[in-house]
């Protein structure tokens, strides 16, 4: 199984080196542009599908591989000690939180973007925006508070 796995993860990188080094190949080649915001043409290289499409893909993979590494580790425990299995839910339990209350208190009004035409600037999209900058405030100022609260604790023993 471990074998397998490696070989997964080197065919992964291999492939990952081989697309990028076509896309620096082809940066110069392609006839497609794109209007910014200014005004001015935008050149876009011929591979820059593929290459966002390639970084979804590793993104979704490490989310999988991740939450079922979790998941069997999580069984595991269960079975061993269910007594620790259910204290390392906590965590989960209270990201979980903060990302429920991030959302019910973000704004669905409409951003006013300049340059920006659509639709996705108001309702639960920016409902959503709120929730992910909300979210990160939230765990910076944890983060800050662990930071120091640790160092205190240490301090005191």
């Amino acid at each position: 199984m471990l074998k397998t796995v490696k070989l997964i993860g080197l065919a992964l990188v291999i492939l990952s080196f081989l697309l990028l080094l076509a896309f620096f190949g082809t940066l110069g080649q392609g006839s497609e542009t794109l209007m910014s915001a200014s005004g001015d043409a935008i050149h876009v290289p011929i591979l820059t599908d593929t290459i966002l499409y390639w970084t979804y893909f590793l993104f979704v993979l490490v989310i999988v591989v991740a939450v079922g590494i979790s998941l069997y580790n999580f069984v595991k425990s269960l079975i061993a000690n269910p007594g620790n299995a259910l204290k390392s839910i906590i965590p989960i339990l209270l990201f979980l939180g903060i990302f429920v209350i991030s959302y019910l208190v973000g704004s669905g009004e409409k951003m006013s973007i300049i340059g920006y035409e659509g639709t996705q600037n108001e309702g639960i999209w920016a409902q959503v925006s709120d929730m992910f900058l909300y979210t990160f405030y939230a765990l910076f100022v944890i983060l800050i508070v662990t930071i120091f609260g640790a160092r205190i604790y240490t301090s005191l023993k």
